[in-house]
């Protein structure tokens, strides 16, 4: 797992032959379990910290043979829980501390953990029905959707519905094809709308933040200096 300590930076990932440009906040996770080939594309410096999982971390109280297997990569998403453990064995490194296995193992199984409770899901009756992504027209039908409802509440539901998916199943098919969950996903097109508009001059931020979906300005202040690392204003200023 890679903790991105700076940030926010733009990186492209390739998996699968496939490119997926991400814009990663201070505190994202990328996550490669066992199985999966990535090159990374690093457009701009970045503080990391890089933690190496050992595959018996993850065979779980029972002991689960495919535990690895079930896990699927994370590129760049948020969890204040693995932020915090990885900081806390980074800490030992930057901080000069004994780097002793009987602090830092508890450390690693507790990721290890936090992974499986997050990231995996059991082959089910249903995955083994459909494919295990979605398919190009799904992916730009949700574009179309969130592009087109962009200023209003976008519901897990309503794109589950567009794919034909239950909710749980829906998640985890999009986030195997994307690489970040549904709210990522939209929060990302949020604040990509977002620049556009802060070009008009004519519209306020207050309308910027509701043409774009944010409950009121502060909480659009808030999204979009955690993704850009600048406010809005200083952001239309700069642009």
């Amino acid at each position: 797992m890679v903790l991105h300590r700076g940030g926010p930076v733009n990186i492209t990932y390739v998996m699968d032959g496939k490119s997926v440009a991400r814009h990663i906040p201070r505190g994202g996770v990328f996550f490669l379990p066992a199985g999966h080939a990535c090159n990374v594309l690093l457009r701009a410096p970045l503080e990391s910290t890089h933690i190496y999982l050992r595959s018996d971390l993850f065979a779980g109280p029972d002991g689960l043979p495919g535990v690895i297997g079930g896990l699927a990569p994370m590129l760049g998403d948020q969890d204040a829980v693995l932020e915090h453990l990885a900081s806390a064995i980074g800490d030992t490194i930057t901080g000069g501390l004994p780097a002793s296995s009987l602090f830092v193992d508890p450390i690693a199984q507790a990721i290890a953990n936090r992974f499986v409770a997050i990231n995996f899901h059991k082959p089910s009756v249903e995955a083994g029905k459909h494919p295990n992504l979605l398919s190009a027209r799904q992916m730009a039908r949700i574009r179309e959707f969130v592009d087109a409802n962009i200023d209003s509440d976008i519901r897990l539901d309503q794109l589950a519905e567009l794919c034909g998916r239950s909710t749980e199943y829906f998640v985890r098919l999009f986030k195997a094809t994307s690489g970040v969950s549904p709210y990522q996903y939209v929060l990302n097109l949020r604040i990509e709308r977002a620049r556009a508009l802060l070009a008009d001059e004519t519209l306020s931020l207050a309308e910027i933040a509701l043409a774009c979906g944010f409950s009121h300005q502060e909480h659009f202040t808030r999204m979009f200096r955690r993704f850009t690392g600048i406010t809005p204003g200083r952001y239309r200023h700069s642009h």
